[in-house]
């Protein structure tokens, strides 16, 4: 029998779902053997758990009800052009939840029974993120935060749906809702791939006026591109994203038109890849905190989102941005100690709202995952606020070139590019005699 039912929860990697016979999960610790002269028995010192490694073995079914895959031919080419994206992506596992991983291996293969199926054959390593320019490892708790709230929604989502159903919900409801929400999700998709946005992350220095928004304390912005990345490719990058996002609308759409409205779990699925489809065509994270608190608090004004069954889903996925927010959090580079508190005072609210209105409508798991996440966020924040100046207001005797103003300040000439961005004078050569920067 398919892991499919129950408490299991729909396979899928990076939005594309696949049905799954059966799954093994591989791991151990990794010890380095010390053999000495003359001693038989060896030392093995333990140097920490070894990579996890998923294979799973299913298969995809020609317009598939249950999965909203569509025709077989479809279905295979997105589910093979996720398999050899570039990167990590998300798991959706079926019993550990959402979970970061590369792929190592894959197979998808046909007889004569290709026009309605095709068998699925792939393994999966565990991939934590880079620690650039941020501390997303299992030390600071961010990404295993994040993860534990998606699990929650998923879970807590499922059963309000159930409920909802059962009390008399309509799926017209859930499908105005569901429109609702993709169409916002793409909208601020667009504000995402912005070019001008993703050109002023590009390495190098471009002026103050194209650095971006996660610059940090010295003005100096961790491009997610490499040097010889061009226009022309983010272009081709904006575009693939925006794509991304629509697909992640499209399946969706998809499940809520013909999923089982009393176990949606394929729907909570579906609502955690639309928003980590927005929050991955963020390439500032400073975008992705902006563009997901704004998704949090939208409002559909529409009857139907009013509705028990139109809650259910919008709380899916506003807790959903709520997540992918704490993993921008880890990302974002403070540019000092009053920008920290800033961020604390706009995402801090927000989160403690939604633990709070988890708790008050009984969604347990998600409260405490919530609470855990806003926990590890300002934690993070802070930790590294604390090494960071704060903002003074500096008086100058008359207008300078900001490198004058540099070298008085800190007596450094050289950070007179981080005055120059803090201060935003209409030409660096004539300063403000009044303006804020760090304070050392």
């Amino acid at each position: 029998m398919p892991l499919f039912g129950g408490n299991l929860l729909p396979a899928s990697y990076r939005g594309a779902p696949f049905a799954v016979i059966g799954d093994e999960i591989g791991g151990g610790r990794r010890q380095a053997v010390h053999r000495y002269p003359g001693r038989d028995e060896p030392w093995a010192e333990d140097m920490g758990r070894a990579e996890r490694r998923f294979r799973f073995r299913g298969f995809i079914v020609d317009n598939d009800v249950l999965f909203a895959g569509g025709p077989i031919q479809l279905q295979r080419s997105l589910l093979i052009a996720a398999f050899e994206a570039k990167g990590a992506g998300l798991l959706t596992h079926p019993t550990l939840g959402p979970i970061n991983v590369s792929v190592m291996r894959f197979a998808v293969s046909q007889d004569e029974g290709a026009s309605t199926m095709s068998t699925v054959d792939v393994e999966f390593v565990e991939s934590g993120k880079k620690s650039f320019p941020s501390l997303l490892s299992s030390s600071s708790g961010l990404l295993s935060a994040a993860n534990l709230v998606k699990v929650a929604l998923v879970a807590d989502g499922v059963r309000a749906l159930a409920g909802a159903f059962a009390d008399g919900g309509r799926r017209r409801d859930l499908q105005v809702t569901t429109a609702s929400w993709t169409t916002r999700t793409i909208v601020l998709g667009a504000d995402a791939t912005a070019l001008y946005g993703l050109a002023a992350l590009l390495p190098g220095s471009y002026g103050r006026f194209a650095a971006g928004s996660n610059a940090g304390a010295y003005g100096v912005a961790q491009s997610p591109f490499t040097s010889d990345t061009t226009i022309d490719d983010l272009i081709d990058r904006a575009s693939l994203l925006r794509t991304s996002i629509s697909v992640s609308a499209r399946s969706a759409g998809n499940a809520a038109n013909v999923a089982d409205l009393g176990y949606g779990s394929s729907i909570g699925a579906t609502a955690v890849s639309l928003v980590e489809a927005l929050s991955a065509a963020c390439a500032d994270p400073a975008d992705a905190i902006r563009l997901l608190s704004g998704l949090a608090v939208f409002d559909p004004m529409r009857p139907e989102a009013d509705t028990p069954i139109g809650v259910a889903y919008g709380t899916m996925v506003r807790r959903a941005a709520v997540a992918e927010m704490v993993n921008a959090v880890g990302r974002y580079q403070p540019a000092s100690a009053n920008d920290v508190v800033t961020i604390v005072n706009q995402i801090g609210p927000l989160m403690a709202n939604m633990a709070q209105h988890a708790a008050d409508i009984g969604d347990d798991e998600s409260f405490l995952a919530l609470r855990a996440a806003r926990a590890a966020a300002i934690r993070d924040l802070r930790s590294r606020g604390a090494t960071l100046a704060s903002l003074r207001l500096w008086r100058m005797p008359t207008v300078l070139p900001s490198l004058a103003v540099a070298q008085r300040c800190y007596r450094d000439a050289r950070r007179a590019d981080e005055v120059t961005s803090q201060a935003q004078p209409l030409h660096p050569m004539f300063m403000p005699v009044e303006f804020e920067a760090l304070a050392a």
